[in-house]
């Protein structure tokens, strides 16, 4: 925008205070212009300075984002990692516990039992040999490591007996 020359009819007829008035209003004109360019400017420079800091806190908000889920996955994956180990280590310990256990007294009496004299009382039996069963049972009666199962032996022995009455 370019000033009109001035117009020196108009400048001849004014008195010397309006003279120096004008010229003062004149520079004043031209201090707002150029302070309203430099206005311009900053605020050119402001809105610029503005948009980069909102693209920058949008790229942290993203990241932040993107850090959380990757988080959350990762708390979710360790969760199921540290169940599943915890479900592992109690299903070895069960296994562990179930093999070393202490077995009951009555339960391996009677096993040794069965297989020490199982089959030599069934053969004796089957030959009719009553008395040496009769007599090998009231020898187990006997024993301290059958004292668990006294009850299971002395019923055998009313059996065997029960037999040899019924094939007399």
């Amino acid at each position: 925008m370019e000033q009109n020359p001035p117009n020196n009819k108009i400048l001849e007829g004014l008195t010397p205070d309006q003279k120096k008035h004008l010229e003062s209003l004149q520079h004043a004109f031209s201090e707002a212009k150029q302070r309203g360019v430099r206005f311009e400017e900053e605020w050119s420079s402001l809105f610029d300075q503005n948009k980069t800091l909102r693209e920058e806190n949008h790229r942290i908000q993203q990241g932040y984002e993107n850090l959380r889920i990757q988080k959350g996955g990762f708390g979710f994956k360790m969760l199921m990692l540290s169940g599943l180990g915890g479900f592992v280590t109690a299903l070895v310990l069960c296994f562990v516990y179930l093999k070393l256990k202490p077995k009951d007294p009555h339960i391996m009496a009677l096993h040794n039992f069965r297989r020490e004299h199982l089959f030599e009382y069934e053969l004796a039996l089957s030959r009719k040999q009553f008395e040496e069963v009769k007599i090998s049972l009231e020898k187990e009666i006997k024993n301290p490591e059958n004292q668990p199962i006294k009850a299971e032996i002395e019923i055998l022995r009313e059996v065997v007996e029960a037999a040899e009455k019924g094939c007399e």
